[in-house]
């Protein structure tokens, strides 16, 4: 397993990869090329014998960073694939201070996976999401100025 920039050629196996994680709540085709193109994003993929398997979508303005998506195909789960995701895109981020996420409060196990990295949660945000509803815990992984990440 490969972690690499996201390019245009890997759009669609990415899309796909969200319509399989993520049902109807996915991104649409324009949502993805918009979060491809925006100045302050990343986007990372995990790809497996010419697969995308992994994506990761991460924003940075100044500094404080923020995981926007993060999805693993379901037969490559606990593989850590995410952790790698993650951690690449916060270590390869300059002069962080903060990273922000949030994430479905039933999704539990990706909530022990961010509590490993470190990120705390801090809040809920009611009724954030939809298809279906249900509310966010917002998780943040904080850095101190002598401590700067390195997961």
């Amino acid at each position: 397993m490969m972690i690499k920039e996201m390019l245009p050629a890997h759009v669609k196996q990415v899309k796909v990869l969200l319509d399989t994680c993520f049902g109807e709540s996915a991104w649409t085709m324009d949502a993805l090329c918009s979060q491809l193109e925006k100045l302050d994003s990343r986007c990372t993929v995990a790809i497996e014998d010419d697969t995308v398997i992994g994506f990761l979508a991460f924003e940075q303005v100044v500094d404080e960073g923020s995981i926007v998506e993060v999805a693993v195909h379901p037969d490559c789960r606990r593989r850590g694939i995410a952790s790698s995701l993650i951690t690449s895109a916060i270590n390869s981020a300059d002069g962080l201070h903060s990273v922000f996420l949030e994430v479905r409060e039933s999704n539990t196990p990706a909530i022990k996976l961010y509590e490993s990295l470190g990120f705390e949660r801090i809040a809920v945000r009611k009724g954030y999401y939809d298809r279906p509803k249900e509310d966010a815990v917002i998780m943040n992984l904080s850095f101190s100025v002598c401590n700067e990440p390195n997961l």
